[in-house]
């Protein structure tokens, strides 16, 4: 009677633990899941990894010289696999910029996508040493149209992966709501790039993380 009495206290205290242990598995899963959000890791074509499109743009529909193009590349890439965006910039030309767009959410505006829960915005570059590097460029964050637009200048690019960590504080404090965003942007401005006014870059693995 003892010994069986034993045994089932033994069973049963085993299989609270293993409860438990599971438990303390799914939590540390959860937290883990919790810690970044994937905007965009560029593996397919749009939409992102928020469900939205992105583009490259050029700030007149006619213009065909002084542009910005973007491909998805499965050689270039951060990491040992998927791919990564590559954009290839031409702004020789005083006062000329373009660009890459990319939507934080299914529709072109009132998307509201709400980062106020992380600390900082990251994404990996690389240049493109053979096609040029340029001294800097600008990433922007914003709301709806009308609202203030938050922006980051990023330099020291090589031809080697590079990450760049932008604490979220940094675009709020240029008036963005953070629990209100419509639009992430790449800008390239002629004097900002310079002497590099034609190059490209890579970008990968955009997130959010806390």
């Amino acid at each position: 009677m003892n010994k069986m009495f034993t045994a089932v206290v033994g069973l049963l205290l085993c299989t609270g633990l293993l409860h438990l242990q599971a438990d303390d598995a799914k939590k540390t899963e959860k937290a883990d899941e919790g810690s970044t959000k994937i905007l965009a890791d560029f593996n397919q074509p749009a939409p992102n990894n928020v469900e939205g499109n992105f583009g490259a743009f050029t700030p007149s529909e006619t213009e065909q010289v002084y542009v910005c193009m973007e491909s998805i590349d499965d050689v270039v890439k951060h990491g040992s696999s998927g791919s990564s965006m590559r954009l290839v910039y031409n702004v020789n030309k005083g006062g000329a910029y373009n660009g890459f767009w990319m939507k934080l959410g299914p529709a072109d505006s009132g998307n509201n996508f709400d980062a106020s829960h992380y600390k900082k915005l990251s994404f990996w570059i690389k240049g493109d040493d053979k096609a040029g590097l340029p001294n800097k460029f600008k990433v922007e964050l914003k709301g709806d149209p009308g609202t203030p637009i938050a922006k980051k200048y990023v330099g020291e690019l090589t031809g080697d992966w590079k990450k760049v960590e932008v604490p979220l504080e940094d675009f709020a404090a240029q008036g963005v709501d953070l629990t209100k965003l419509n639009e992430f942007c790449v800008v390239f401005e002629q004097r900002a790039v310079s002497p590099a006014t034609t190059g490209a870059i890579y970008i990968d693995d955009v997130l959010l993380e806390k």
